[in-house]
């Protein structure tokens, strides 16, 4: 057992990130299996924004609730707080999978809530899982444990408002994001 309380911030950084990169692909394996396309009007309402191949391949499943990773337990063993309580987010994605929490969204996910799910399915894309897990956590961490902090999150929060403003033609939100992570100097991109 690891006590995060004995970690400087770089160790801190690197045992979220490998923690997060496996919880990550075991969520994703445990819930595409039982994950059901986007439905059609989804499909529909977000068509220009995403490239068909994305909207095809990304899954969407409604649980009870989401659940926080195991190694949280070390956290609250060593009486510090998680680092983030997933158990009151709306929806969350696991590579390709959306899981959407119904304690929080009873019915239908709002086609806002997908997008900005979607934002993140480009996003490891691009990444990969851990290389994803290790940006979210790097900047999360220095920031004292800051979700606003975070650029995949303030992309996505980002592009979402301009869905929710967009009328007329549609962006592309795909080629936006995939210009945005890999472009040099942002802190998100690895090369700071």
């Amino acid at each position: 057992m690891t006590d995060p309380k004995q970690l400087n911030a770089q160790q801190l950084v690197s045992y979220l990130a490998e923690n997060a990169g496996h919880w990550i692909e075991s969520q994703r394996a445990q819930h595409r299996v039982h994950a059901d396309p986007l439905p059609d009007t989804t499909v529909a309402a977000l068509s220009g924004f995403f490239g068909q191949r994305t909207l095809d391949r990304t899954r969407i499943r409604h649980v009870a609730s989401i659940e926080n990773p195991a190694f949280y337990k070390e956290f609250e063993e060593a009486g510090e707080a998680f680092p983030l309580d997933f158990t009151v987010w709306a929806a969350i994605t696991f590579g390709d999978v959306i899981l959407v929490n119904g304690a929080q969204v009873p019915g239908p996910p709002s086609h806002s809530v997908v997008f900005h799910e979607m934002v993140h399915v480009v996003q490891y894309d691009v990444l990969g899982v851990h290389e994803f897990a290790r940006r979210y956590v790097t900047p999360f961490v220095q920031s004292r444990f800051n979700y606003m902090a975070v650029p995949l999150e303030t992309d996505a929060f980002d592009l979402q408002g301009r869905f929710e403003e967009w009328s007329g033609e549609p962006f592309s939100a795909e080629e936006e994001i995939r210009s945005l992570v890999g472009e040099p100097g942002l802190p998100y991109s690895g090369s700071r």
